[in-house]
């Protein structure tokens, strides 16, 4: 009978330290994709802050002369509907504000935020809730400069802020 060499196969610690080696990569893998998906979500929601920020510039920058104020905390003023309507200036304002804060996010549960999204005045992919706890302000001052801020809770705290001059 043929006597079997000293080491036949791979023994049992040889097997375990294998398996862990291969279950730390795993995890490393796993933690990869977590902090990457993280990320991605982060971006997601800068873009769309910057988006709603250019949004109201636009909304300044085309009706010059009316006064845009808002500050960050403050509900959507009660709005009419300027699409069914001529409107002034001041009244263009308050519909721009309006669903410019109901885009945002926050409000989405307010009567106001509830009559701009029945009435269509949301494109289709800003019938979605917006940013989580997304909420913006607006400051003109006499000289045509101004300053718009968008707010989010997600993981961080994210503020984004544009300024211009009208």
């Amino acid at each position: 009978m043929k006597g079997l060499g000293a080491h036949c196969g791979y023994s049992l610690i040889e097997l375990l330290v294998a398996m862990l080696v291969i279950a730390v990569g795993a995890l490393g893998a796993v933690g990869l994709q977590i902090a990457s998906s993280e990320n991605n979500r982060g971006a997601l929601e800068r873009t769309v802050a910057l988006m709603l920020a250019e949004d109201m510039v636009e909304r300044l920058h085309a009706n010059g002369g009316a006064g845009y104020t808002a500050g960050v905390g403050t509900g959507p003023p009660a709005w009419v509907d300027c699409r069914a309507r001529d409107c002034a200036q001041a009244e263009l304002a308050v519909f721009d504000l309006a669903v410019w804060k109901c885009a945002l996010g926050r409000w989405n549960d307010e009567s106001v935020c509830v009559a701009v999204r029945t009435a269509g005045m949301l494109a289709a992919e800003e019938r979605q809730p917006g940013l989580p706890e997304g909420d913006g302000g607006v400051a003109v001052e006499a000289d045509g400069r101004f300053a718009v801020t968008v707010t989010w809770r997600s993981g961080r705290v994210g503020r984004l802020a544009v300024a211009g001059r009208r």
